[in-house]
């Protein structure tokens, strides 16, 4: 019998049962990961208990050890009772409590020569002594895989808080990586959390802005090794995508300089948004009434002394709307021309501000 646990998609954990003539089926069993994947130069934790058969609690004393066994050959690698003395193959330390049934064990300085299959044995001074059938694959990786960011897409509106989860293995609980954030965007980055399936996580929180609009927001996983050895890093990003309404419109004027009478003037509406703008609108001011002159994202004049005035451009989608004005002045000396957005007036010198305006020929 094979009974599957999902615990996390780093992590299987599987129950491995044997039937033994006279004992009830499930009774010795073990359990532990089916994979880990390990960092070179690093340690590593094997999460594992066990079940003992029916009439053996009674034999789980101190003088139990845990022995685990690599590959087909089943090659004794580490024995909890040799630990400290230098005489394993795989240094470490057994931490879990035998007598409670756990059996969880670190191994130190892992590298690719030790990649293979691992059995649990327990061995104690009486007639407990059992080689469980279950197994687990360490593979040894020389760079660590990517952590993963959750929701892997942000396509938000402006203004919305978004939260974002990065996650990363931690193999080696007294050498978990250091996860990073870049841009941190300043709201809040919550510390790491450690969960029990060997994963390190941080949260980042913020509010979508325009300004977020087609930011690469990565995490990096920072994992420190063992013996000396030089850190090791991994990254992942995001593209944050921010629909958001026209922000920033203004009018340009070409040619930007003075202008004679009969000269073509063309005027541009410029408006950031997303999705971009595609219906633009241009009045002329007349007194308080605004008359319709056409629509496109520019508008060009003959610059007779009549085109003299105020002239506004409208940006327009689904999310919203802004206005920009601009004064063009066609042989009218002295005159200060200028832009405004929405209701406000703000008179732009000549020559200087910051849109360009057309400005009237100096007398």
């Amino acid at each position: 019998l094979d009974v599957s646990i999902a615990s996390h998609s780093l992590i299987t954990i599987s129950t491995f049962v044997v039937c033994i003539s006279g004992v009830l089926c499930q009774d010795f069993a073990a359990l532990m990961p089916q994979n880990i994947e390990a960092l070179s130069g690093s340690c590593v934790a094997i999460p594992c208990s066990f079940t003992l058969g029916s009439g053996y609690e009674s034999s789980l004393t101190a003088s139990c050890k845990g022995i685990w066994r690599k590959g087909w050959r089943r090659v004794h690698v580490f024995d909890s009772s040799l630990t400290g003395t230098g005489l394993n193959t795989i240094q470490g330390n057994l931490t879990g409590d035998l007598q409670q049934k756990e059996c969880t064990t670190i191994l130190n300085d892992f590298t690719s020569y030790f990649n293979d299959y691992f059995c649990f044995r327990l061995e104690c001074d009486n007639a407990l002594k059992y080689n469980f059938p279950g197994r687990v694959t360490i593979d040894v990786k020389e760079y660590p895989s990517k952590p993963t960011l959750s929701p892997a897409t942000v396509n938000v509106m402006e203004g919305t808080s978004v939260s974002l989860i990065c996650s990363a293995a931690a193999p080696c609980p007294s050498l978990p990586p250091t996860l990073l954030w870049t841009p941190t965007l300043s709201d809040s980055v919550e510390d790491l959390q450690e969960t029990p399936n060997q994963v390190i996580t941080s949260l980042l929180n913020f509010t979508a802005s325009h300004v977020h609009h087609g930011e690469k927001i990565s995490c990096t996983a920072l994992y420190k090794r063992q013996a000396g050895k030089s850190d090791k890093s991994s990254k992942t990003y995001l593209t944050v995508t921010v629909l958001y309404p026209p922000k920033n419109t203004s009018v340009s004027v070409s040619p930007s300089g003075s202008v004679l009478e009969g000269s073509s003037v063309t005027l541009t509406c410029n408006s950031n948004a997303n999705p971009a703008v595609k219906n633009y609108t241009w009045y002329k001011i007349i007194g308080t009434e605004a008359v319709t002159l056409g629509s496109g994202e520019s508008f060009t004049l003959d610059s007779k002394a009549s085109d003299s005035g105020e002239y506004c451009c409208e940006a327009l989608h689904a999310l919203g709307m802004e206005k920009a004005t601009v004064v063009h002045c066609c042989d009218q000396p002295h005159l200060v021309c200028g832009q405004r957005l929405g209701h406000g007036f703000t008179p732009v010198p000549r020559l200087s501000g910051p849109m360009t305006v057309s400005h009237c020929p100096v007398a």
